[in-house]
């Protein structure tokens, strides 16, 4: 049973529920991501009572990065046998938890740990969130979804400045850090009492997108990594986190110490890059689903290479105000290819392998934001305080992620999914 030999009422059914069940999952995808980003909305505001130096600030806002990874091969490994509802369920519940302890931070050491308790429950909600898509959308749509589900993301970084900001400056960063402890309770609630997993769970039993791919039950896991597919997706992802970690991290400091920006406009400046992001996921998830997936990855990663020279002649040269807003807006044409990304992945693997290959690539890009803030903040700390340096470190890493994707991101199968069951 498919889309087309169901009666109009149930493809009616299904349009419903896939609005509330996007609605949840950008929702579920805001929480993540601004629980993840709230450390570096407020670094200027934590660094001074808990005496946190640079190196140590992008430590802390990378080192979430490496239980996420490690979360993403956990749960990855469940996920062929977890629904979405129960992933996204035990994220966000337990990220909810990490985030009430995380109010009540007392040092350096203990603001490390819970964002390493944070972070491993944070994977779960991906993953979930990617399973959900899967469940509720078919191939030809999941561009353009996953790029409005990344968009959300983004959305929430933007939120972390826009609101994050002025009401630590009201009312302190623990009240923050609380405001987002309890709507990532209350959306868990939403969750358990509202998700469905798919069309099946809404009385339309036997209902599949496509058809399922030969021996698509029985592949085993190792399959996954006989293919370059995994590689383009790990290293497209790894540009666009690097990315994001790097300038969400330290442009706003950068502005504030090189262009003489006061305090007061860094929430103008996150909220435009935020913003910025929100845009060109868009934009790009739309675009890969006609222009094509591969393609969109490779163009990303050159737009991010693109950013990181323009940052980085903003930290040598004075600019106006102006310019640095323009700067801000065009920033996130760095992640246009995040929708593509994770797309491509569901595309070439069969839906019992797709969320698990989505975990897996996952890691890399967790790597790249653990990595981006802390070691930008290690080439600021040993080069007296150069932005330049550490925005010049950032493009090369993104000029090597370019070259790699060129060689390896080349479309040269004819049947989508085929790589589920094929090796290349």
């Amino acid at each position: 049973m498919n889309w087309d030999t169901i009666t109009e009422n149930d493809r009616s059914r299904i349009r419903r529920w896939q609005i509330g069940m996007l609605a949840l999952a950008l929702v579920c995808e805001v929480f993540l991501a601004a629980d993840w980003y709230a450390f570096a909305a407020v670094i200027p505001f934590i660094s001074e009572p808990l005496q946190l130096d640079p190196a140590q600030a992008g430590f802390a806002q990378g080192i979430f990065a490496l239980t996420y990874g490690i979360g993403m091969v956990v749960w990855s490994h469940f996920s062929r046998h977890m629904t979405a509802r129960m992933m996204l369920l035990i994220g966000l519940a337990g990220t909810g938890l990490g985030m009430v302890l995380q109010i009540y931070v007392q040092s350096y050491g203990q603001l490390v740990a819970l964002r390493l308790l944070i972070g491993f429950f944070d994977a779960a909600i991906f993953l979930g969130n990617m399973k959900l898509v899967i469940g509720w959308f078919p191939q030809s749509r999941r561009g353009s979804i996953i790029g409005l589900i990344l968009a959300a993301y983004s959305l929430a970084i933007t939120l972390d400045f826009a609101l994050g900001i002025p009401l630590t400056m009201a009312f302190g960063w623990r009240t923050f850090f609380a405001v987002l402890a309890g709507g990532t309770l209350i959306v868990a609630l939403i969750n358990c009492l509202f998700a469905r997993n798919g069309p099946a769970e809404i009385g339309i039993n036997g209902f599949a997108w496509e058809p399922p791919l030969p021996r698509g039950a029985s592949i085993p896991i190792s399959v996954i990594f006989r293919s370059k597919w995994i590689i383009v997706g790990g290293l497209g992802i790894a540009a666009c986190t690097f990315a994001i970690a790097g300038t969400a991290t330290w442009v706003v400091p950068a502005f504030i110490a090189v262009q003489n920006m006061p305090v007061e406009s860094a929430a103008v400046v996150g909220t435009l890059m935020g913003l910025s992001q929100v845009l060109f996921l868009v934009v790009g998830g739309y675009a890969a689903d006609r222009v094509g997936k591969a393609f969109m990855i490779k163009f990303g990663t050159a737009m991010a290479l693109m950013i990181a020279f323009a940052f980085t002649a903003a930290a040598i040269y004075p600019m106006p105000f102006g310019w640095l807003l323009v700067l801000a807006g065009l920033s996130g044409i760095a992640v246009l290819g995040g929708g593509a990304i994770f797309a491509l992945l569901t595309e070439k693997y069969a839906d019992e392998l797709a969320t698990v290959a989505v975990g897996y690539a996952e890691v890399l890009g967790v790597a790249a934001s653990f990595v981006s803030p802390w070691m930008m903040g290690l080439v600021i700390r040993a080069s007296g305080g150069s932005f330049s340096e550490a925005f010049m470190a950032f493009a090369v890493v993104e000029a090597v992620f370019l070259v790699i994707l060129l060689v390896l991101a080349r479309e040269n199968v004819a049947r989508p999914g085929v790589m589920a069951v094929t090796i290349n």
